[in-house]
């Protein structure tokens, strides 16, 4: 679905009138919504706006992505200034940046970029397009007619968002758009190997060993073709592994042959449980996320359980799992 030219040229006027603009992304930021956050402040700085970027707490190490430019206009959720704009991106509704509300103005206005399908349009202006692979995509494509320009800088980040929300150019949600987009962006200078080596190949040992612990560990279900498995608190302690460097975990789950669904069960320090969902098959995670209060795509989803123990968040997933697949004829 293609974004209305109306609202683009909305967004330029916002942008243009205004001096001092706050991007924030979601909670728990992936590929997709560092590079984007990164890639659009460093956008705006060259076109003269004084810009400052966060995301809900909790707040840790950017790690795979620290390579990236544009760091240097992060901020604490509570050293955010007051600001004219808000640019919220990957952010399917309000409540993905909820952490950051009681820090803004009351009647700020929002430019919600975005490529949910259940995305609230939320902003005062909304770029949404669920065609797109990644908000990344959007913002290289309507750069131009938002008045800014996406220097090699701002293109690597974006690159970024598009490679690990299409899983290396992987994904169904690939378009011969995505590669055109990437392949300009490598005409621009960005360096694919130098990228792959920084996101992929700059995993901890001890990251390695967790992974070997929960494929060792997990479990199919064969029935509802489940995967699953599983990280509580103690084992993230024990290996020494911080809750952003388990982003692609549930990949080595979803690597076995006849599964539908893949499902990786985090626990939080606030003793909630963070669940990552992939579907290989006609199942729509999007829809099992969105019941149980999260979001995300049909093939790729999340949401944070009310659960308190894993096998509790595990006994409720089945159920959903069971209903939407009667549903869908699954």
């Amino acid at each position: 679905m293609a974004i209305e030219s109306s609202e683009v040229e909305k967004a330029a006027a916002l942008i243009k009138d205004c001096k001092e603009v706050l991007v924030v992304a979601h909670e728990y930021p992936d590929g997709d919504a560092v590079g984007s956050m990164l890639g659009i402040s460093l956008m705006l700085e060259k076109a003269g706006k004084t810009v400052h970027c966060s995301w809900p707490e909790p707040i840790e190490s950017p790690g795979r992505y620290c390579f990236l430019p544009g760091w240097h206009m992060f901020v604490m959720p509570a050293e955010i200034p007051d600001v004219q704009l808000v640019i919220a991106v990957d952010c399917s509704s309000i409540e993905r940046i909820k952490g950051i509300k009681r820090w803004l103005g009351k009647d700020i206005k929002i430019i919600n970029i975005d490529h949910h399908p259940d995305n609230t349009y939320f902003g005062y202006v909304n770029l949404v397009n669920p065609g797109a692979s990644a908000v990344a995509e959007i913002l290289y494509l309507c750069a131009g007619g938002l008045g800014l320009d996406p220097g090699e800088e701002a293109a690597l980040c974006l690159y970024v968002g598009i490679l690990t929300d299409t899983g290396r150019f992987q994904f169904s949600n690939t378009s011969d758009t995505t590669l055109r987009v990437a392949s300009e962006m490598v005409g621009m200078g960005v360096d694919p190997n130098l990228v792959y080596q920084n996101v992929y190949q700059s995993d901890s040992l001890q990251y390695l060993r967790l992974c070997g612990h929960v494929q060792s560990n997990a479990v199919f279900e064969e029935d509802l073709g489940l995967i699953h498995g599983s990280v509580t608190r103690e084992e993230m302690k024990h290996w020494n592994v911080s809750m952003d460097e388990m982003e692609d975990l549930i990949d080595y789950l979803r690597a076995l042959k006849g599964h539908r669904v893949a499902a990786l069960f985090k626990e939080l320090e606030s003793g909630r449980i963070r669940v990552s969902l992939r579907s290989r098959s006609e199942l729509d995670v999007g829809k099992i996320a969105r019941l149980l209060g999260g979001g995300g795509h049909r093939a790729a989803a999340a949401y944070t359980s009310e659960k308190k123990r894993i096998d509790e968040a595990l006994a409720e997933l089945r159920l959903e799992i069971a209903e939407v697949g009667r549903n869908t004829g699954g």
